[in-house]
Parts: C-alpha cells; structure tokens; sequence
C-alpha cells in the first residue's frame, strides 16, 4: 500500500488521492482494519446529537424547530452542554463556536432577537450568507453540490466549530433531485465528510411530506428516503398527544446509541423551555394520534409549493414549467394562479418566453439573487481569490473597510 494512501487520513477529505500510475487518475483507496483507531463517540448532546455526524430535525411548520436548533446554538456558546467523561463523571462544556445557515428567517428582526432572549454569545454564533460570485454583486445561498469544498475551507478557519445548523437543507441541495435516492446520497455523502472532517455536529432540519397515510415517522422527511438514511440520528418534532400547549422531540431512529425518551418543550417569551416530564408515547405513536387532523392540500397549495420548487434558482424557460406541471397533475389554469398569488413576470429571452420571481434580478444571471448596490462598500467585481472576504475574527465576509451588508432575497419552502 502507498505511503499516500496510508496517510489520506489527514489529508483534506474532500481532495481525491490519487494514483499517478492509473491512465485516468483515479484510485481505489483499501486500508487494513488494524490500521484503523478504535474510538467512542463524541457527543455534543449525549444520546441524540453526536459530533462529528449528520442529524436530522423533522416536523411540521409553526412547531418550533428553528427554535430548537438556536436553542442548541446558544447553550454551545455558553458551554452549557452536559458531557459525559470516560470516568463516568458528567461535566459541562467548553464554550464552543456555532455556524447557521438559515434560509427562512431574517437576521435582524427574527435570528438576533432569538438568540439574544435565549442568552447566547453572540460573538460565537455566526450567520453564513452565502457565496460571493466573482461576476459582480451577487451574493447566492451556499449550494452544497457544488460549494461543498468552499464551505469546507472556511469552516476550518473557525476555532472549536462545535456546531452547524443548516436550515431548512432543502434550500441548500442546489440543483438536487431531493427526490431521487442517488442524488441526494452523493450531496449528503460530501456533508458526512465536512462533519467528520470539522468534528462538528451537523443538524439539518426539515419539513414532513404530505403523505402521512399511516406511514412510520421514518418516512415521513421530506423528499427522498436518502436524508433518513444519511443521517445517523433522526428526530420528530410534533404537537404533543395530550397537551395542546406542548410540544415533543421524538426519536426516529438512532445509529449510534441505545434509544432515548422523547422530551416535551414549550414556547415562552422567544425561549425553549424543556419540560421534566415522561411520556409513553413514541414517535409512531404519536404521528398516529395525529393522523386524522391531517388533511391533503388544495390544488392551489400543491401548485404554489411546485412553482416554489421548479423556480428556486432563478428564471426557467416558462414551456418547461408548465410540461413539469402537467407531470405533476397541475392544471395549466391552476398554475396559472399560483403564479400571480407568489409573484412572479415573464420576458423573452433569444426568442424563448421565461418565467422568473419578482424577486431575482432581469439582468442578472439565472440564480443570482438581486442585491442592492453599495458601491462606496462592495467592489465593482470581487475575485475568487479576494483575500478581503475571507472569515475573519467573528464575522463572516468581512471587508478591510466595512462589514459587506446584502438585502438577501430567499424564498420560503
């Protein structure tokens, strides 16, 4: 075996080891099992949220699972976490840094004010707003198909990375099929390896499908079955079966650890208050007790959520659209609807009819999301290689001169 591939372990993962003996430069990478260390698992919350590994957070909207993840972030950066030692004794944390990336909420009126009712340091928990394109000012979502070793270079620059929270994940699948198994393993393969690459915890949060029918929670996340299977711990979040001012955080299903009990929380003043009470219900359970209150969206809904789908990244020629509805079972006269109710015009391109949001720029480039300009702040053109963006301090995207502020259009699911 080379002395290369004996050594890949502390190379960057996400830097192919290759064979310059092979025409194609591929290699095929085997290594001994003696080689390996034997090592327990490193929790950042025992039992449920493991560093080092992908989590997934499922529920419906409106029952607070953003506020649980910066409920996480904010006892990361105060170290308030409890860890249990190889002696056996339990100990709290060190104060630890925490990345989010949160593409439903504002900053300022809506994340901040969280943070701050909930006690965080904020110095320690940091906003990630996207990439900088080298065309202009543009600032996109970080795409993790394709952003993926980016990403990765800048979280390496935060010192005792603890925690990243990506909210929801399908905003950040890029161009994805988050249908299609294949797909969506290759995308959450490469995030497998950030987390394992950082040692932080990765919780992604997601939305349930529509599709209850008596199914298990474990089939319930949104998208393909790939995200449950990815991730090594998975939890539901969902009303509580007995207390309609309550709400629950069920396991689904645990790689790593022997099953824990689900936890019951409330919503007080901005804050997550965890209740000490035990209840006998598991996640199957309860997603059964709820199942008649579910009921199949309007035609309307359905057509709304595809346009929001079909036209995340920016404009698209407007005859592919209507054949994917058609596809969908969504009328022409329906679609037609859900366009004006979310906002969105047409223009002809090349002869070729498009349909965008109002919210994306004409003229800029399909994906590029309009941010208004500030050119005593933002350059007339930002390099690849602008030393001036890089993490710096506590800030993300830091110019020599300014803080670079973006108005961020997003999208909700």
């Amino acid at each position: 075996m080379s002395h290369e591939s004996q050594n890949h372990e502390s190379q960057n993962p996400f830097q192919e080891v290759t064979d310059t003996n092979q025409s194609d430069d591929r290699s095929v990478v085997i290594k001994s099992m003696n080689k390996y260390t034997s090592k327990p698992i490193d929790w950042l919350e025992e039992g449920r949220i493991a560093l080092g590994k992908l989590t997934l957070i499922a529920g419906d909207p409106g029952l607070g699972k953003s506020f649980i993840t910066l409920d996480l972030a904010s006892r990361v950066s105060r170290g308030e976490l409890p860890s249990r030692r190889s002696s056996g004794s339990v100990q709290l944390t060190d104060q630890g840094q925490v990345v989010l990336l949160n593409a439903e909420d504002d900053a300022g009126d809506t994340i901040r004010p969280r943070l701050e009712a909930m006690g965080a340091d904020l110095s320690r928990v940091h906003l990630l707003e996207g990439v900088v394109k080298p065309m202009g000012r543009c600032v996109n979502l970080t795409q993790l198909d394709t952003d993926v070793q980016l990403f990765a270079n800048t979280l390496k620059k935060i010192d005792n990375l603890k925690l990243i929270v990506i909210d929801p994940i399908s905003a950040y699948m890029g161009k994805t099929d988050s249908h299609n198994n294949a797909d969506v393993r290759a995308v959450l393969a490469q995030l497998a390896r950030l987390a394992q690459w950082t040692g932080a915890a990765v919780v992604c949060v997601t939305h349930l499908n529509k599709d209850a029918g008596g199914k298990r929670a474990i089939y319930r996340a949104m998208g393909s079955l790939a995200f449950t299977a990815a991730a090594r711990a998975v939890h539901l979040v969902t009303k509580h079966p007995d207390d309609a001012s309550k709400r629950v955080v069920a396991p689904v299903k645990n790689n790593l650890s022997e099953e824990v009990k689900p936890r019951v929380y409330r919503l007080e003043d901005g804050r997550v208050e965890w209740i000490d009470e035990q209840i006998q219900w598991d996640a199957d359970s309860i997603e059964s007790a709820f199942e008649g209150e579910r009921t199949a969206p309007s035609a309307m809904e359905e057509a709304k959520r595809f346009l929001e789908a079909a036209m995340k990244d920016g404009a698209r020629p407007s005859k592919e659209v209507l054949d994917e509805a058609e596809a969908h079972g969504i009328t022409a006269s329906t679609l037609q609807r859900a366009r004006q109710a979310l906002g969105t015009r047409s223009f002809r391109d090349n002869g070729i009819w498009h349909w965008v949001f109002d919210s994306f720029d004409k003229k800029a480039p399909l994906g590029a999301m309009r941010v208004l300009p500030e050119p005593d702040i933002i350059p007339d053109r930002i390099e690849d290689n602008d030393p001036s963006f890089e993490y710096e301090g506590n800030d993300f995207f830091r110019e020599q001169q300014g803080t670079h502020q973006t108005d961020r259009h997003t999208n909700d699911e």
